[in-house]
């Protein structure tokens, strides 16, 4: 699909963020919910311990002001949930933001970071979502990861049956 017969996403209303980390989850509390009440923002993650600390008075972070934050939006417009799908149909705007280790095997072992965390959150975008997507890569990967995930959604925009179509940004 050509980016002018890509559906729009419209006003953006609706931020997923997946991974519920260092960057994920400050990110969308100080930056995103805070600054912008009147978008709803949920952060999902795979593991619901770390979702329970976000919804809990024990984050599972520390940053100076991070607490007072997450308590004047949570609820009301800042969500934790690990409803990954969910998170992904509701949403206009994706931030991708999980983890990157190191490779621990083959060419750049050791040195190189291991995209596999996103391709996999990029493969589960593709699969559950319903219409026009925003895809944002918010981690710490290289510039090139997000010709990665823009394959990968591309892929999927061919094979499309829910009338698919992705921005892909960094």
């Amino acid at each position: 699909m050509s980016p002018d017969e890509r559906e729009s996403v419209g006003e953006i209303k609706r931020i997923t963020c997946i991974g519920a980390g260092y960057v994920g989850g400050p990110t969308s509390a100080m930056v995103i919910a805070f600054k912008c009440s009147d978008i709803t923002v949920t952060v999902v993650d795979m593991n619901q311990e770390k979702i329970d600390q976000w919804n809990s008075d024990n984050l599972p972070i520390y940053e100076p002001g991070l607490d007072e934050l997450i308590n004047t939006c949570r609820g009301r417009n800042l969500f934790f949930s690990n409803d990954i799908p969910a998170a992904i149909q509701s949403a206009q705007l994706i931030f991708i933001s999980v983890n990157t280790p190191t490779k621990t095997y083959g060419r750049g072992k050791g040195m190189a970071p291991d995209l596999c965390y996103m391709e996999s959150v990029s493969r589960t975008i593709a699969e559950h979502a319903n219409g026009p997507k925003i895809v944002v890569e918010k981690s710490t990967v290289p510039v090139k990861a997000a010709e990665s995930i823009r394959y990968i959604l591309r892929e999927a925009e061919k094979l499309d049956t829910k009338r698919l179509s992705f921005q892909v940004m960094i």
